[in-house]
């Protein structure tokens, strides 16, 4: 919104119905206070059942920048088509944290815990996969589901906590069903985390079939799924193996090593000894396949909130063929 408002655009925000507060009304109040003049931001609160597609279709708005599921952004992307107008897509992600033999493992296990439980792992960029060779499988897992155990779930307001509430008890139920689904087609939980309301303990998920519908999905919740490999072709067939293209990382002691390999990563963003959840100012954020279409910050938000216009003119007289 803040770019779209510096770049000369008035904004309708239409926030998710389970966040109307701090996903618009909070805002507006900010804006407010800051002294933006009324009528260039406007928060629309309401279920998307009740407006439909009316925001999409209406004839004001040239620009449409929708972040959600890949399923609704199919739709929103569809709409606007139709009506000739631009659209921006931040969709979601299934990004995948790659361990390579020469990578620090003290190190590459904090990245992932990271990558996989900061929101409840409630984040788009969020690592669902942890790929891990098998030549340090075994000393990763360990460390790894060690530091996982020491993961306090609770209270938001309480300093001690690391994982508060999923959004709704529905997306609670969810994942609890997607857990519980790829442990009968035979994953093996090195923890399995229980869920009480909206408060989900992690689970650590091991030994999935390749072919499990749970490897190729989003995971909106504290579940990460560690997979081994043999050697960087395999992470790299891994790592490609979904609909989705967002973020990811590579650990290695070999800096070149790790570039090379997030060379071939399809996705639009990949970080080399870091964790997958990055979002810089200046830095095109945005990714492939079905996670979106389009980059957002820096010169690529000028070109996605401003169109362009040919102004010329002549001095003197211009010479014509006929």
């Amino acid at each position: 919104m803040a770019p779209a408002l510096a770049l000369g655009n008035g904004v309708v925000l239409k926030p998710h119905q389970n966040t109307p507060i701090a996903g618009g009304a909070l805002i507006a109040r900010l804006f407010e206070e800051a002294g933006l003049p009324p009528g260039l931001l406007n928060v629309v609160v309401t279920d998307i059942a009740e407006i439909g597609d009316a925001l999409i279709e209406h004839p004001v708005p040239k620009v449409i920048s929708f972040t959600g599921s890949d399923k609704v952004g199919r739709h929103v992307a569809r709409v606007a088509a139709g009506h000739f107008k631009r659209s921006v897509l931040e969709l979601g992600g299934n990004s995948a944290l790659i361990v390579l033999d020469d990578a620090d493992l003290d190190y590459a296990v904090d990245a992932a815990v990271f990558s996989r439980f900061a929101h409840q792992g409630q984040v788009c960029m969020a690592a669902n996969r942890v790929l891990v060779d098998r030549a340090v499988e075994a000393e990763f897992t360990e460390k790894f589901v060690a530091k996982v155990r020491t993961l306090r779930v609770g209270d938001p307001s309480d300093p001690g906590t690391h994982l508060g509430p999923l959004i709704n008890s529905a997306q609670a139920e969810i994942v609890t069903a997607q857990v519980e689904q790829a442990l009968e087609e035979g994953a093996t939980a090195l923890l399995h985390g229980t869920t009480e309301g909206t408060l989900m303990a992690p689970s650590v998920l091991t030994g999935i079939a390749e072919g499990s519908a749970i490897l190729r999905r989003e995971l909106f919740g504290p579940v990460v799924l560690i997979v081994p490999f043999d050697g960087e072709d395999e992470a790299v067939r891994l790592a490609n193996d979904t609909e989705f293209g967002l973020s990811g990382a590579v650990h290695t002691a070999d800096v070149e090593r790790g570039v090379r390999v997030a060379r071939r990563i399809d996705t639009g963003m990949i970080h080399v000894n870091d964790g997958t959840i990055h979002d810089e100012p200046i830095v095109p954020f945005g990714g492939e396949k079905h996670s979106g279409v389009g980059r957002l910050n820096g010169e690529s938000t000028v070109e996605a909130f401003t169109t362009q216009k040919w102004i010329s003119i002549q001095h003197g007289r211009s010479r014509f063929p006929f």
